[in-house]
């Protein structure tokens, strides 16, 4: 999710200041006062000024799901409105005593435009033709009936289909923030949806059900290219960047739609052939991890100088020095000089256990093999010592987890 703008405050003196980034700042004006509803350390909220204010409700669809936001506003018989800000864009829903009344949204395939094309009111020419038209004071409804393109009853149905998809289109979220603002109803720009603002909710959960079914079923890793039937009718130019086949993600990306629209328009083209899928290509398997080996499949000597070929692999790679390791064998402490006599360190910084078993043989081979161990582990040890004092910390953790685990498994 992208990161979100920040408001930094500013104390000079006795005078306070609260930055907004730009983002911030869209809408603000100075002839408009906010009122700050203060909560203390942990935030506030800046509200425009306004005389019906009577309260608000804020938060995180992470928190709150659309359907409890709604259930809000309908149980206590609400008017305001809505604000919901998502990645993509910003909805709004205008309330009147509970019931939805008027929406807005900023995704282009939400806006009049759009939803006119769709229901085949208008064409492409004629709307590029009225959009000429439009100007702060002429809005795009008024062009289109002024000029004859849209009669007066087939704009007021593509408004009310615009504003009915808004509202369901917000229960397909799964990320944003939101807030509601309780205030006087909208007088103007309102219209009648064809079902009472509860069984619109309703409709909104089933379809968000639906649309996460389907979002499972065609993952964003998902290959898809064009299929046996070949392309839709009017689709030709979306099922041209199918050509040569590309991740499920890349074609919602370019598909001119919210998720409900894009997944129940792919699971038709799926079964009727016109778009052909498969799974994602699993990744080449990778070698085992060295540190995620199963120690029990390894003798004791062999642990040991398994670790110590880690201690080596992670000064290598942090750019130190791998001497360092070959310090304990030029000069081993007391009471080993004789039992590392001899022993040299491998490329990997592995030792010569067999010159080390060599030469603690003298008191029989179980004796032997015990001292083996203890001189392993006291180099061991003296590596990981040292390496700690120039490896990055989240490095030397890990080394020394590894040891403690290498030591359970000789316990």
């Amino acid at each position: 999710m992208a990161t979100r703008p920040k408001a930094t405050p500013r104390l000079v003196g006795d005078a306070a200041t609260l930055e907004l980034e730009l983002p911030l700042t869209q809408g603000l004006s100075s002839s408009r006062p906010l009122q700050a509803w203060f909560n203390g350390p942990e935030g506030m909220v800046l509200l425009q000024e306004s005389q019906g204010l009577s309260g608000f409700l804020a938060g995180s669809l992470s928190t709150l799901s659309m359907e409890e936001v709604f259930a809000h506003v309908l149980s206590g018989i609400r008017s305001g409105l809505l604000a919901v800000q998502h990645a993509t864009g910003r909805r709004t829903v205008s309330f009147r005593d509970g019931q939805v009344v008027f929406a807005t949204s900023t995704e282009r395939w939400e806006r009049l435009g759009a939803a006119l094309l769709r229901l085949g009111l208008l064409t492409q020419a004629q709307l590029t033709q009225a959009l000429v038209r439009v100007t702060p004071s002429r809005r795009i409804g008024q062009v289109l009936t002024s000029e004859g393109l849209v009669s007066e009853a087939n704009l007021y149905s593509a408004m009310t289909y615009v504003v009915r998809e808004v509202v369901l289109s917000l229960f397909e979220l799964e990320e944003g923030s939101f807030m509601f603002v309780e205030g006087p109803a909208p007088m103007a720009d309102v219209v009648k949806l064809p079902e009472r603002t509860r069984d619109l909710v309703l409709t909104g959960i089933k379809r968000a059900e639906l649309v996460s079914r389907l979002r499972r079923r065609f993952p964003d890793d998902m290959h898809v290219m064009v299929g046996p039937e070949g392309p839709l009718p009017g689709d030709e130019k979306l099922f041209a960047r199918l050509a040569d086949g590309l991740p499920l993600g890349s074609l919602r990306g370019v598909y001119e739609g919210g998720p409900h629209a894009f997944y129940t328009w792919l699971d038709e083209a799926v079964r009727g052939g016109n778009v052909a899928v498969r799974p994602a290509e699993p990744p080449p398997p990778k070698a085992p991890a060295v540190e995620g080996m199963a120690w029990e499949l390894l003798s004791a000597e062999e642990r040991y100088n398994l670790l110590l070929s880690l201690v080596h692999r992670a000064l290598r790679d942090a750019g130190k020095d791998t001497d360092l390791l070959r310090g304990f064998l030029d000069a081993p402490p007391q009471g080993l000089e004789d039992a590392y006599a001899g022993v040299a360190l491998a490329e990997d910084g592995r030792v010569d256990v067999a010159r080390l078993r060599t030469n603690l043989s003298a008191g029989g081979e179980a004796v032997g093999r015990a001292l083996t161990l203890e001189a392993l582990d006291a180099f061991v040890s003296y590596a990981l010592f040292s390496a700690r004092n120039v490896l990055p910390p989240e490095v030397a953790e890990r080394l020394s987890n590894t040891y403690r685990t290498l030591q359970g498994g000789l316990a």
